[in-house]
């Protein structure tokens, strides 16, 4: 998604952005991303769209350079969420090495359960009532 900046005064173009970390090896191989509605985006798709919240209407950035080894904080993506953040946009935090490396950078954000952690978190029915209850919609 290409990101527009707000008009002066005027509201932020977009609602949320997600930031994630970088795409799976299995996301890489099937080339999708956090817009294709796939693997780890579809139970987040899911639960957005259960808080009446249009998963195409927002943005989606990872927060890391892809590949393997170490994780790389992506200047560029960081660059764009500072700019989301002046704007107003939510800046949507998945999961805790997102969360320390967005608190780390000074940039305000809310912190939601990746949607693909482990645990009883996995029910469908569990992470739709957490974004909910995160992002302040009632089912």
């Amino acid at each position: 998604m290409q990101h527009t900046q707000a008009r002066e005064g005027g509201p932020p173009p977009y609602d949320h952005v997600f930031v994630g970390e970088r795409r799976s090896r299995r996301a890489v191989e099937m080339q999708v991303t956090w817009e294709s509605g796939r693997l780890a985006a579809k139970p987040l798709f899911e639960a957005l769209r259960a808080c009446s919240i249009c998963p195409e209407q927002q943005v989606f950035l990872n927060n890391y350079r892809e590949g393997e080894g170490p994780f790389e904080v992506d200047d560029d993506a960081l660059a764009r969420l500072r700019g989301f953040s002046l704007s107003g946009t939510t800046i949507v935090a998945l999961g805790r090495r997102v969360q320390r490396e967005l608190a780390r950078a000074g940039v305000e954000h809310v912190a939601l359960i990746h949607p693909a952690a482990r645990g009883a978190i996995r029910s469908r029915e569990r992470y739709r009532a957490h974004v909910a209850d995160v992002l302040g919609r009632r089912r």
